[in-house]
């Protein structure tokens, strides 16, 4: 573990962020993401995704105010693809949500997975969150994760996300036609 933000340090207006390297996608990937994020609980995974092909991954923090999901679709993603693969999801979401507010499309570079990313915004029972899609090679397959926080964390949660996008790592191999 290791502190990301520490709250004491002069000049600090955030709590102390710690995060940690979990192991996500079945061995596949792993990150550094917030210690505080765990699974999501039942209850919360019913209201938000009250679907039957639910994310593989769905983590949230104890008050629910920040989840994501992560999931590994079964289309084949290079990772020089990357942005115009994250292009065609914003169009879709664009479509979708015309009048949602989405920002443009952001390559990040500075780790060893390419992520392409934008920003939409949500309201969420009358309160302003941010809903972050991002899209990124894991073993040249497709992988979507979600991001959502409330709006006057923006600035915490931009912090941490950046974080997680540099410290994604593959780990394992993907044997042919599983899942």
């Amino acid at each position: 573990m290791k502190v990301l933000y520490e709250q004491d340090t002069e000049g600090c207006i955030q709590e102390t962020v710690i995060v940690e390297e979990k192991v996500l996608a079945e061995g596949l990937l792993a990150a550094e993401l917030p210690a505080q994020l765990s699974i999501m609980p039942e209850a919360m995974r019913d209201m938000y995704y009250p679907y039957d092909n639910r994310p593989l991954m769905l983590l949230a923090d104890a008050d629910g105010s920040f989840h994501m999901t992560l999931q590994i679709i079964e289309q084949k993603l290079a990772p020089d693809e990357t942005g115009s693969a994250a292009e065609a999801v914003r169009n879709c979401v664009e479509r979708m949500y015309p009048h949602s507010g989405l920002s443009p499309v952001y390559l990040f570079r500075k780790g060893e997975i390419p992520v392409g990313w934008f920003a939409m915004s949500l309201d969420e029972a009358g309160e302003p969150f941010v809903h972050v899609k991002a899209v990124f090679p894991v073993h040249n397959l497709l992988c979507l994760t979600t991001i959502t926080y409330p709006e006057p964390d923006r600035l915490k949660w931009m912090a941490i996300f950046n974080h997680f996008f540099a410290t994604l790592q593959e780990r394992g191999s993907r044997v042919a036609g599983s899942k």
